[in-house]
């Protein structure tokens, strides 16, 4: 009996997975990196030298439901992104997630967690030869645009071909305290006396050689009644010709992300300018140069925030090799909502090999 009930188990299981597999397209992608960072710094405690690694697995499943719409969803396993920018103790390697429904053409409906939607498709909207600028080292202070769904739970809608090789796409965050791993059976218990919500939208478009885009983020900061709220705008252009590309962006940011309750109505205002060269099929150079002024009530005007990048890259096909130089002057002092300072400062050297699979 029991071997009888063991067999019928498994061959309604594997019924179950060839019932799903009937309707669905499941892959696995991913990566493995190390970097290696050495330099020096002045002002601000941090370290100049490491050696470390990532690695990330993303299991994506896609298909048509019984109606016939289009539907994808994504997990991904991250080994070192496990925060949310203001719950810093959130620590799953579960991250990046979503589900889509199409349920008419050029339109999909989307829940995520830290996808790319709403503003954040506007966040980068300059040519880089292998990371946006904040991903070199993370230790520049430099800003940039605010969105509402890196680290967050999000839904919203995309519209495709609303202009040229266009994507609007906006979301909304209801609790932004809600953690990585906060459940779809629960209420969210974090910071429950005031938590933050906010939209994002961003619009892209291409034509030619020219591409635009463009994001707005609104974020009411509810956890207290000195608490500011966030108003971030970006627009950004690009212009191709291979095998050269240039673009300029300009980002201003009105509040913080984090839980602050300061006083100090704290604002950014970020330019920065990219160009790269693909002098091969396999050898990519690339440069970038961001400014940053920041403002606040009782804030001593500091220096405008410098930051230089520069990279080579060669691409061996799967194999990436990247050699770049970050330096950085007149970093924020301390915490979030200090100004800049000209005794702040480093520059640092990164080695990075990525393997794609």
């Amino acid at each position: 009996m029991k071997n009888k009930v063991t067999k019928t188990l498994i061959g309604a299981t594997i019924a179950s997975l060839m019932s799903t597999t009937a309707f669905s397209q499941v892959t696995v992608s991913g990566y493995v990196e190390m970097g290696m960072i050495k330099g020096s710094t002045q002002g601000i405690a941090t370290t100049s030298k490491g050696l470390g690694g990532e690695s990330v697995v993303t299991i994506t499943g896609k298909g048509k439901l019984a109606n016939g719409m289009e539907y994808m969803a994504y997990q991904t396993f991250d080994s070192d992104d496990f925060e949310n920018q203001r719950a810093t103790a959130a620590l799953t390697p579960m991250t990046t997630r979503a589900i889509t429904i199409d349920p008419v053409k050029d339109v999909s409906l989307f829940y995520t967690y830290d996808g790319v939607y709403g503003g954040e498709i506007a966040r980068t909207a300059i040519p880089v030869a292998t990371e946006r600028p904040l991903d070199f080292s993370g230790a520049t202070t430099l800003r940039e645009f605010i969105d509402v769904t890196s680290g967050g739970h999000a839904i919203g809608f995309d519209v495709r071909n609303l202009g040229p090789n266009a994507r609007l796409s906006f979301a909304y965050n209801p609790n932004f305290d809600s953690l990585p791993q906060s459940s779809s059976d629960r209420l969210t218990s974090n910071n429950v006396t005031g938590p933050a919500s906010g939209y994002s939208v961003g619009y892209v478009a291409s034509q030619g050689l020219v591409r635009v885009a463009a994001g707005i983020t609104k974020i009411d900061q509810s956890q207290s009644t000195t608490a500011q709220d966030v108003d971030s705008k970006t627009l950004g252009i690009t212009l191709s010709q291979a095998p050269f590309a240039v673009g300029a962006q300009r980002t201003r940011n009105e509040g913080l992300k984090i839980a602050t309750v300061s006083t100090a109505n704290i604002k950014d205002e970020i330019d920065s300018f990219s160009a790269t060269y693909a002098a091969s099929k396999e050898l990519t150079f690339g440069v970038i140069y961001s400014e940053m002024e920041r403002t606040g009530a009782g804030l001593t005007a500091g220096p405008d925030l410098k930051v230089t990048h520069v990279v080579a890259a060669y691409n061996l096909g799967p194999v990436v090799a990247s050699l770049g130089y970050e330096k950085a002057d007149n970093k924020v002092s301390v915490s979030n909502t200090s100004n800049t300072a000209s005794t702040n400062e480093h520059t640092l050297t990164k080695f990075k090999i990525k393997a794609n699979f």
